[in-house]
């Protein structure tokens, strides 16, 4: 089924203003509902999040990207489409989260190729540590999941040594997967799948 566009002078923004944004985030009064809330943390162009929330009309989706250049795309993307269930915000994801986000509120955590940040010195800005692993938990619902994909090896192995040495999630059945009818999770697992490369997925849930 071929999408059909909505005219741009008919197009509602879905990005909110961190400049103006009051927290923590009033998400009934966002959405304008009580749908279970997502989070996708580093959108890109926004590809998984279009396909999610079309497939997944009850939900609501939150996507966070930091490059402004990425987030200008993936909001083309949702708003050019007739989707009323995800906002996007241009920001950090860890502050995001932090500082707007209330415990107990999420039921989904997505997070797919993370920046790698393969060079040693830069492996303290990596964003699976300790700190982040525990605020995962407190927004995390009872039985939320935080759904990881990666193609970067050494990557998947920190996050995997993360994951074992805490205690706050345990391992689920449940796999990151593409929606319904999607090539792939993302513009970069499409791409990595045609060279051949690995995906590396991992779930994990709050008790």
């Amino acid at each position: 089924m071929q999408d059909e566009f909505i005219p741009a002078a008919k197009r509602v923004s879905r990005e909110l203003d961190l400049e103006t944004l009051e927290a923590p985030l009033d998400v009934e009064a966002t959405f304008g509902n009580t749908n279970p809330l997502e989070l996708e943390i580093g959108i890109g162009k926004g590809l998984f999040l279009t396909n999610v929330a079309q497939v997944q009309p009850d939900s609501n989706f939150l996507g966070i990207e930091i490059r402004r250049k990425y987030l200008n795309v993936a909001r083309d993307r949702v708003e050019k489409r007739n989707i009323s269930n995800v906002r996007l915000i241009c920001g950090e994801a860890f502050e995001f989260t932090e500082r707007f986000l209330t415990p107990d509120s999420l039921t989904t955590i997505h997070v797919y190729f993370p920046d790698p940040w393969p060079k040693k010195r830069h492996h303290k800005r990596r964003l699976f540590g300790p700190d982040f692993i525990k605020l995962v938990h407190s927004r995390l619902l009872p039985g939320g999941q935080l759904l990881i994909a990666t193609d970067h090896a050494d990557y998947y192995e920190w996050i995997t040594e993360v994951l074992e040495n805490q205690t706050y999630l345990v391992p689920c059945d449940q796999l990151p997967e593409p929606p319904p009818n999607a090539e792939g999770l993302t513009n970069y697992e499409i791409k990595y799948q045609k060279e051949g490369r690995p995906i590396y997925r991992a779930g994990y849930k709050k008790p």
